[in-house]
């Protein structure tokens, strides 16, 4: 403040307060307004108490996590709190079950494992699910993924399920494409009025058979259960789309860290045309069909769904209500662990779908009027093409029979502790193809859980990543019946010579037609 605003200041209070003696407490009237602008209170002064907002992430979480921790108030209006309820789904007692992740050495902290309780039980109860899970925990670059496992409720509507797959229009608009541009490029090849050889009676006419997408399975095999990430605990819980047979297809040939954003475009060969949320989906399904484990015993073959079917490739089982548990030296041994999650097919499905089923039907359809010899070459043509079904190894198949992953076991067990006897410690069995998998159990208890980066293990030793061989140049790209050549780059003499060969033939041009431009003149006159 200068000397001609202080002056101001000072006759403003003068004017305001109008005291008797304004002259002789001029002074005192001066030092009072230059302390007020120095004052706290004053928002305005220069050492005025401002607050800084707290923009630490910790404090951003806080504000996020505190609202796991409140409870209604009843609705009478006496600001009582609501009384707690038990939640409608099963929820797993995870503070006990992360006695055996300490012992295992994948616990993720007391802190963390409560706030993941109360938020199940939020989960429960918004979602209405029969009961979940803690899959584990999948790290990324840039976040992590936290993964529970649910089951919906039997009769109960998916009302997500028409949201979270609404990319399946976009995946099969190109095949609906290329089944609507097949008429129109034989229209093109044969145009109307044309003869063709090949269309004459008994001649052979082409096949433009499309293989439509294979169906995906619902609310069973690999979709059984339903799956929800969260960034943290407490934050907002995202469901996963459903697993496609094709996308689980090409998630077995390409290799790509998480980013932690489940929107994130996977560019790799072959093409995976869908987002992170999709590959995440088909990682979880893969750790879960060669990991997720129990003793053996512990699950049963339903009886009454088991009338009449073939053991080998019945995936309805239950617990067995009769099963008394194991001693911890008998679950060191990996015969007695079983699979008890179904075998995922190459074709991408626990079930073995036949692709082309849906063009017999139509070629049946289309066949009903032809002659008996007809029907029979092209029934036999049909099963020298058709594809062989695909088998895998059955459910409740112990750990003993997988196989080696290079110079070790697939599986390895050991006692968590050393320092008392088998019996008081619990047995941890790891996977090797899938490092962060793991299953810690004892006596009577076991519990399953994944924690890494989401990546099958190359081998032993380590072997970098090789992806599938490009395929063949496409035809259309070269004349017919010809070879691609590489060809020479001319010298710089050629070069010289080609360009002065051109400009002597564009001055023998311009020549010509200055001349006959003349005889034209000419002819006029």
């Amino acid at each position: 403040m200068n000397l001609y605003d202080h002056l101001t200041v000072c006759l403003m209070r003068v004017l305001e307060t109008r005291p008797k003696n304004a002259v002789d407490i001029f002074e005192s009237l001066s030092i009072e307004c230059k302390k007020s602008g120095f004052r706290a209170e004053n928002a305005d002064s220069p050492g005025a108490l401002q607050k800084v907002p707290d923009t630490s992430l910790a404090a951003e979480l806080a504000k996020i996590q505190i609202k796991l921790f409140e409870r209604p108030l009843l609705e009478d209006g006496s600001g009582e709190h609501a009384p707690i309820e038990p939640p409608s789904g099963e929820i797993p007692d995870i503070m006990d079950i992360s006695h055996l992740w300490e012992w295992g050495g994948l616990t993720l902290g007391s802190e963390e494992t409560f706030l993941l309780f109360l938020s199940l039980k939020q989960l429960v109860e918004e979602k209405s699910l029969k009961s979940v899970r803690l899959w584990g925990k999948i790290f990324g670059l840039k976040s992590n993924y936290i993964i529970i496992e649910g089951e919906l409720r039997e009769g109960t509507i998916d009302e997500e399920d028409a949201v979270v797959n609404g990319t399946l229009a976009s995946d099969e608009a190109p095949q609906e494409e290329a089944e609507q541009a097949a008429p129109s490029e034989n229209a093109a090849a044969n145009p109307e009025g044309s003869t063709n050889p090949e269309d004459e009676e008994g001649a052979p006419k082409p096949k433009n058979k499309v293989i439509p997408p294979l169906p995906k399975e619902m609310r069973t095999g690999v979709n059984k259960y339903i799956y929800y990430v969260t960034p943290y605990p407490g934050g907002p819980w995202t469901r996963l789309p459903d697993v496609i047979p094709e996308k689980m297809q090409i998630a077995r040939k390409i290799r790509k860290y998480f980013t932690g954003d489940l929107a994130h475009k996977i560019i790799s060969y072959p093409a995976f045309d869908a987002t992170e949320a999709q590959y995440l989906r088909c990682q979880i399904a893969r750790i879960s069909g060669a990991t997720v484990v129990s003793p053996a015993g512990y699950y049963i073959f339903d009886p009454e769904e088991a009338d009449g079917e073939d053991l080998e490739h019945n995936t309805s089982i239950i617990i067995n209500p009769e099963y008394e548990g194991q001693p911890n030296e008998a679950l060191l041994n990996p015969a007695n662990w079983v699979h008890h999650v179904p075998y995922i097919l190459p074709q991408g499905r626990v079930t073995w779908e036949n692709p082309l089923a849906s063009l017999k039907k139509e070629g049946n359809e289309g066949e009903e009027d032809e002659e008996d010899g007809g029907s029979d070459a092209g029934s036999q043509e049909d099963n020298e093409e058709a594809p062989q079904p695909e088998a895998g190894p059955p459910i409740l198949s112990p750990l003993s029979g997988d196989e080696d992953h290079g110079d070790i076991p697939a599986w390895t067990s050991r006692i968590c502790s050393t320092l008392s006897p088998p019996k008081f410690t619990p047995v941890v069995m790891r996977s090797t193809r899938w490092p962060g998998a793991a299953v810690v159990a004892f006596n009577d208890k076991f519990t399953n859980i994944y924690v890494g980066d989401g990546l099958k293990d190359l081998g032993n030793p380590v072997q970098h990543f090789i992806p599938p061989k490009l395929p063949e140049i496409q035809s259309e790209y070269t004349p017919l019946g010809a070879e691609i050549t590489e060809q020479v780059d001319p010298t710089v003499e050629e070069e010289k010579a080609y360009e002065e060969a051109l400009k002597a033939k564009l001055e023998e041009k311009e020549e010509e037609e200055e001349a006959a431009e003349g005889e034209a003149e000419e002819g006029d006159d």
